[in-house]
């Protein structure tokens, strides 16, 4: 049991930490290339967020994941089949802060943005709280990788017993 909780959080917190830095990668090229092409940046802003908010639905079920996986080896060690450590409680830590980064994203930002996406054009206060809405979502989501890949890291320092 121990092994595929420890697959899960892998798998979890590659899609956290990979998707999330992929997702932001691909807007930013194609937010460059509409503006390169003579599209406003309101216009191919608009454009991506589906995508945004369609990775909203992964990272949250990738949450629920990693939040599992840590809370069975959280029970391994409470059962004192692993040894507990620093590393493992910081780790521990940094798992759940990407987990909470991730649910404010998924279920606090998407879900209104998802509301007013199609309003943004034609509406400027709908306009206006969208953009708000992104210049939360770029920290919120920002946190999301650091954590995800300060966790995905956090095993490499481990010293293991010769």
């Amino acid at each position: 049991m121990l092994k595929l909780s420890e697959i899960l959080r892998l798998l979890s917190l590659a899609v956290l930490f990979g998707g999330g830095a992929a997702v932001v990668f691909v807007a930013i090229v194609l937010v460059r290339a509409a503006r390169e092409a003579g599209v406003e940046v309101s216009e191919a802003a608009a454009r991506n967020a589906p995508a945004f908010i369609e990775f909203a639905r992964v990272a949250a079920v990738c949450a629920m994941t990693l939040l599992l996986s840590e809370g069975l080896d959280m029970a391994a060690v409470a059962r004192g089949l692993k040894k507990k450590s620093r590393l493992l409680i910081t780790r521990y830590a940094t798992s759940i802060l990407a987990v909470a980064a991730t649910f404010v994203f998924a279920f606090f930002i998407t879900p209104p943005m998802k509301r007013l996406q199609p309003l943004i054009k034609t509406d400027t206060s709908a306009h206006e709280e969208f953009r708000h809405l992104h210049e939360i979502s770029r920290g919120v989501f920002g946190a999301v990788i650091l954590f995800a890949m300060i966790s995905l890291v956090l095993p490499c320092l481990e010293r293991k017993p010769e």
